[in-house]
């Protein structure tokens, strides 16, 4: 452990009380925000597993319908049903322990394929590869949302780490030598009193 510089006498063992003090309230205040980010991050990472597993199912359904459409239409037919037109993506965020994410998300999309007549299996097709977009933005949000939190909670599990195994402890040491000093010197300076009364004492008797 590196040592402290403390100011000497009286004022460096109420300057390591104080240091002590905030060093306890920031480490309890860290525990605190860490079970809150570990409760939260734990709820994120069920919505990624879950959305995950939807991502997954529909990105089969999509494959699947997709594949049915390009062996009825053709890519002509494919191409027709397509109008150029794109999504408009909206993303909402919030913030929980100090950590800002993404917690929902809205998706637009055309109204509809190009007013040409290109077979049921295309339009379900073209349903599918909506849904299929909705799920990854789903996902996407789960899945940063979960990432952001636990960088935070990894940052502020170290902090309590560095707090609780390494300053606190140090500060403890160093009040306890300094407190351990100050007594020792006490008991000099009270001897040195009692010594140089004994001594005029005697002196007064002679």
């Amino acid at each position: 452990m590196n040592a402290i510089r403390v100011p000497p006498g009286r004022s460096g063992r109420q300057w390591l009380r104080g240091r002590l003090g905030s060093a306890e309230h920031a480490a309890a205040l860290l525990e605190q925000k860490l079970r809150a980010l570990r409760t939260e991050q734990g709820r994120l990472a069920e919505a990624a597993a879950h959305t995950h597993d939807e991502l997954l199912a529909q990105a089969e359904r999509t494959k699947t319908w997709t594949l049915r459409a390009a062996l009825t239409a053709g890519r002509r037919g494919m191409r027709l049903a397509c109008t150029g037109a794109e999504a408009d993506v909206t993303i909402s965020w919030s913030t929980t322990a100090g950590v800002r994410h993404p917690t929902g998300v809205t998706c637009s999309t055309p109204s509809g394929a190009a007013d040409v007549p290109t077979g049921t299996a295309v339009a379900r097709a073209v349903q599918e590869q909506r849904r299929m977009l909705g799920a990854a933005l789903q996902h996407a949000v789960a899945a940063s949302a979960l990432r952001r939190l636990t960088a935070e909670t990894d940052t502020t599990q170290r902090r309590v780490r560095v707090l609780r195994r390494h300053w606190v402890p140090l500060l403890r040491k160093t009040l306890a030598h300094v407190e351990l000093e100050l007594e020792e010197r006490e008991q000099a300076e009270n001897l040195r009193h009692r010594v140089a009364s004994h001594t005029g004492q005697n002196r007064e008797t002679e």
